[in-house]
Order: C-alpha cells, then structure tokens, then sequence
C-alpha cells in the first residue's frame, strides 16, 4: 500500500528550511485562518504541510500568498491529513483546485522565487 502522502500526480520539491520572514502563506478554511510556516514540499499541483491542527480529508478551503509585489488566492482541497508521530504536528497534502491551473503555476513559483538552491532536489527559501 502506498503511504497517502506519496499519491502526487506531479514531482515533488522538497523545502529544507523556511525563513523567519517569509511567512507569507496562509490557509483559510470554515471562516478560520491559518498561518502556514512549515512547508514539507511543493508541486504545481499541491503542497505538503505541517500543521498543529488536524483538518478533515475533502475539506475545501483557500491557500493565500502574500508579498511585496505579489497577492494571490487559490481554492483548494485537503487530500489527507495524518499525525506525524515524529514530531507530534499533522502532515497535511493539499491539492490546488486542478481548474486553476494558472494559479497553480504562480504559487508554485511564489516558493520559486525565495528559492537559495534549487539543485539535487532541496529547496531552501531564503528571505
């Protein structure tokens, strides 16, 4: 069986390590915000976080990036969400809503643009 955070349509970055600053991600679901600082990895179709607060597979919500020069909102949908026992905190897979695909391709690229290192897989934001 394959474990539901390895069922990606699409290559999977990694993210070593998140600038303090750079918290620009937001997760928004049922009225209630999230801010996201734990990036586990990005692809054009979706992305893997870590969060405290378990959220419910199927639930829809909205992904917002927030820079300087840049303000972007993208629905999406919670495609599974697990305890990671590791660190205590849920690992969360979220898919872009595959309709905007546009969008989709802008925030990857939002992660892109803070990119250090883009090499053997790793990714490491920089501010």
């Amino acid at each position: 069986m394959v474990a539901s955070s390895e069922k990606r349509v699409s290559e999977r970055y990694p993210i070593v390590e998140v600038a303090e600053n750079s918290a620009a991600f937001h997760l928004s679901i049922n009225d209630v915000s999230y801010e996201i600082s734990d990036i586990q990895d990005v692809s054009v179709t979706g992305v893997r976080i870590l969060m405290a607060t378990p959220l419910s597979e199927g639930s829809l919500l909205t992904l917002s990036y927030l820079a300087d020069d840049l303000e972007m909102s993208i629905e999406a949908k919670i495609i599974w969400s697990e305890l990671d026992d590791e660190s205590g905190l849920f690992l969360t897979g979220i898919r872009f809503n595959p309709i905007q695909t546009d969008l989709s391709t802008l925030f990857f690229l939002a992660f892109r643009k803070q990119l250090d290192r883009f090499d053997n897989g790793t990714h490491i934001l920089q501010s």
